[in-house]
């Protein structure tokens, strides 16, 4: 990674570090060292990361955070639009984070493993708005979520099994 990427992507962190501070103290609540490496935590694990993994990488940060205070905090950033809280399928809630300026975007679930991808077809956007229009329905957001199998049975970690 180069030091303009570096840069960027400190720069992105930072804002949305910023965005949950605001919320916080629109709440009239404090942005705690715990709520922060917390944050830290949803941003180093990356996309579609559930609790228990969020919790077990802050305790790695400060051993002081409990499981009850990572719940407490992960409500308040989806409250607050920093993290949108996904459920694919049976498995227990994941959480997404919102980056500024992030594309909107739909995902493929494998029921057997569990691997979660993330695609945007241009196409597939218009063809939605246009059944919603047909329909007489204006369309503000949605979410797409396809369940089906990996085709390459090699890298499908359950079926492997």
């Amino acid at each position: 990674m180069t030091v303009s990427q570096d840069t960027a992507k400190a720069s992105v962190r930072g804002r949305v570090h910023e965005t949950f501070e605001t919320y916080l103290t629109k709440l009239g609540l404090r942005q705690t060292k715990q709520r922060r490496i917390i944050l830290d935590a949803v941003m180093m694990l990356g996309p579609h990361v559930d609790a228990d993994a969020i919790a077990s990488e802050a305790k790695k940060m400060d051993k002081s955070i409990g499981l009850a205070t990572v719940y407490r905090t992960l409500q308040l950033m989806t409250e607050s639009g920093v993290l949108t809280e996904r459920q694919f399928g049976k498995e227990r809630a994941r959480f997404e984070i919102n980056y500024p300026h992030q594309e909107h975007h739909d995902h493929l679930i494998c029921s057997d493993c569990g691997a979660i991808f993330e695609f945007m077809d241009p196409e597939l956007e218009r063809l939605q708005v246009q059944i919603a229009q047909r329909i007489g329905f204006q369309l503000r957001d949605h979410r797409m979520e396809l369940f089906g199998n990996c085709m390459n049975k090699e890298n499908c970690e359950r079926r492997n099994n």
